[in-house]
């Protein structure tokens, strides 16, 4: 079971029902090895758990965990007042698509994901910023709205020039791994993801 909120009704509010941000520097006096910001939702947090044991300590991940949607006005400064406490990052994997669903999929949704990756261009400047898909969930009709997000990340992931981390299509593999609320996943399951990170970003950093 998870111990982060994820919204199942379908609510035309900006804000959930519960909101939580969900904060990790990894051993912080280390600057021996590559540093990933992993900035996404309770599937980031689960995995970043696992992620730098999974590359035997040779990338450390950082996290930065939120419920907050991508229209939510203090997005921007969580992460900002966040990440000036660290002296550096080599990297930033982002993700987003399991929260915000009062946006619609083909304009808002849109809109405000290009806005985000624009303000984390410009926050991290000449720093790879590296793009996670969203993982699958049994619901049908969230399913194909998660399609649908999937599909506008890889868009301006193209448009500009960002790598792209498919954890979608390793969810679907991994779906016997998925817990009771359809969302979330196992210490096995975040395993999976963990392995398909580590080994993109080995390729990129």
């Amino acid at each position: 079971m998870s111990q982060y909120t994820y919204e199942h009704e379908n609510k035309d509010t900006a804000l959930e029902t519960y909101e939580w941000d969900n904060v990790w520097w990894e051993q912080p006096g280390r600057n021996d090895v590559p540093r990933v910001l992993y900035i996404g939702d309770s599937i980031s947090c689960n995995t970043r758990r696992t992620a730098t044991s999974c590359s035997d300590g040779k990338i450390l991940f950082d996290g930065f965990g939120t419920s907050k949607a991508l229209d939510n006005p203090f997005l921007f400064d969580s992460i900002h007042m966040f990440a000036k406490q660290q002296k550096h990052r080599d990297a930033i994997l982002f993700n987003n698509g399991l929260h915000g669903w009062h946006l619609d999929d083909d304009t808002q949704y849109l809109h405000y994901y290009e806005q985000t990756v624009k303000f984390l261009i410009d926050e991290f400047k000449d720093t790879p910023i590296i793009i996670a898909l969203t993982t699958s969930v049994s619901d049908t009709e969230r399913e194909e709205r998660v399609k649908l997000r999937n599909k506008v990340a890889a868009q301006v992931a193209a448009k500009y020039g960002l790598s792209v981390v498919d954890l979608y299509s390793v969810s679907i593999k991994a779906a016997d791994f998925r817990t009771a609320d359809g969302v979330h996943f196992t210490t096995d399951g975040y395993g999976k993801f963990a392995e398909q990170i580590v080994s993109d970003l080995k390729k990129l950093l």
